[in-house]
């Protein structure tokens, strides 16, 4: 059988968790995982993808005499729960898993994290490996190593830090997504621009068309272009705790609509927060208008995406969810990422995290 190309990147942690990028690499899979010790394989997917994607996977590991279990987790953002977390480890327990076992996550972002998270827990640590079935997961997600549930008032509350073995990242399953997700995990692309690469961001907005023909006509060239332009911001902080928190651009929002609306995609939702952040930075005399412009025609006009809060999601209920957030740092502001312009982040006072009056963030609100 022929070989399938395959592209070898670093997230920079140590010890190493490596990033393989490839189209049909998923043949390669056995032979990879078979370099390692173990006792057996436990495959968590989500319910819808049991049949397309993990029970064919199944299938070629045990073709290579690797034994593997397949456990299944019912998907959507209101199942990334401490209920859902608890269940996958007493499963994972109860199905045989032990110190020297490895987990594999197919699939997005919500079963990546539920699953990294118990990794995390289970005997205070065990290996995983991520297998990204989503654009946004495979070009965003994979490459920090923050597992995070839900709370009962936001987004991500509980978590721990616990890199992947490796990432196994096969842009053949995007193939068989919906192209409104494709969206979604694009706006996390433009959003690395925005904060770091102007060039790159001029780039990629002339890409992006709301049918995503040349995205789909090169599917593997963008995910590396959009995977490499966050690794070079991950490069001298992988785990975002000093500068890469610029990642966090329009997410402290983004958040909180994602979570009040339920339904809302991840990078819709985000995308939504940068708008307001960058309306914040305008009244608060940081950011150029133009910056705002030219986030409003890549999002809305390029990619055909909302650009304003849901009229459903009022400025209270999102100040609440706010208030909740994992970056809260005072009960009196809160702390956003804001632009100077397209490509550079406003550096406050040696920091790159704003303060913002709840009162200022309150009225962009209202007006948004």
């Amino acid at each position: 059988m022929a070989r399938v190309p395959l592209i070898e990147l670093t997230t920079g942690l140590r010890p190493a968790s490596p990033y393989h990028l490839g189209d049909g690499i998923t043949e390669l899979l056995p032979d990879h995982l078979a370099r390692h010790d173990f006792d057996d394989l436990f495959l968590v997917c989500g319910e819808g993808i049991r049949d397309l994607l993990a029970e064919p996977l199944a299938r070629r590991l045990s073709d290579a005499h690797l034994p593997v279990t397949v456990l299944t987790v019912p998907e959507s953002e209101g199942n990334k729960s401490w209920t859902r977390l608890t269940e996958l480890c007493e499963r994972l327990v109860h199905a045989g898993a032990t110190k020297q076992s490895i987990i594999l996550a197919l699939g997005g972002g919500m079963v990546s994290n539920l699953t990294g998270l118990a990794a995390g827990l289970l005997y205070r640590g065990v290996r995983y490996v991520d297998i990204p079935t989503t654009l946004l997961s495979l070009t965003d997600g994979t490459l920090s190593n923050k597992q995070a549930i839900n709370g009962r008032g936001g987004k991500n509350q509980f978590g721990l830090y616990h890199a992947p073995l490796f990432v196994w990242a096969d842009v053949a399953h995007l193939r068989t997504e919906r192209p409104v997700n494709h969206k979604s995990g694009l706006v996390e692309a433009v959003k690395n621009g925005l904060i770091d690469d102007s060039a790159w961001f001029d780039r990629l907005a002339a890409q992006l068309t709301p049918d995503l023909a040349a995205v789909h006509d090169d599917l593997l060239g963008v995910c590396r272009q959009i995977v490499e332009s966050k690794l070079r911001i991950l490069a001298t902080d992988p785990s975002e705790r000093e500068r890469a928190v610029i990642l966090e651009y329009g997410h402290t929002v983004g958040h909180a609509t994602e979570f009040l609306c339920g339904d809302l995609p991840h990078g819709v939702a985000v995308g939504i927060g940068m708008c307001l952040a960058a309306r914040v930075g305008i009244r608060l005399g940081i950011t150029p208008p133009e910056v705002l412009e030219k986030q409003e025609w890549v999002l809305g006009e390029r990619l055909g995406l909302p650009t304003r809060i849901p009229p459903n999601c009022t400025p209270d209920q999102i100040l609440n969810v706010i208030r909740t957030d994992n970056k809260r740092r005072s009960s009196e502001e809160t702390h956003l990422i804001l632009l100077d312009a397209i490509g550079r982040v406003h550096d406050s006072d040696g920091t790159f995290e704003t303060p913002v009056p709840e009162s200022v963030l309150k009225i962009v609100l209202q007006e948004s």
